[in-house]
């Protein structure tokens, strides 16, 4: 299983501290990797905020490489 993850910066008012943070929102999950994918490029070509992909073991999918 695959989830599609929304990062968008938090407000100043919904920071917990003065530095900037972002809030992680599951978008969508699904079954196939390269549906995944594709859904995660299209949401980022349309522009902010960053869409990413995510895996079972919490690992983001990054330049074509999963990281930690």
């Amino acid at each position: 299983m695959y989830t599609l993850m929304k990062s968008q910066p938090n407000t100043l008012k919904d920071a917990p501290t003065r530095f900037p943070a972002h809030r992680q929102k599951e978008v969508a999950t699904y079954v196939a990797f390269g549906e995944a994918v594709a859904a995660c490029e299209k949401r980022n070509r349309e522009g902010s905020p960053r869409h990413y992909v995510m895996n079972e073991s919490g690992k983001e999918y990054y330049a074509g490489v999963w990281i930690d």
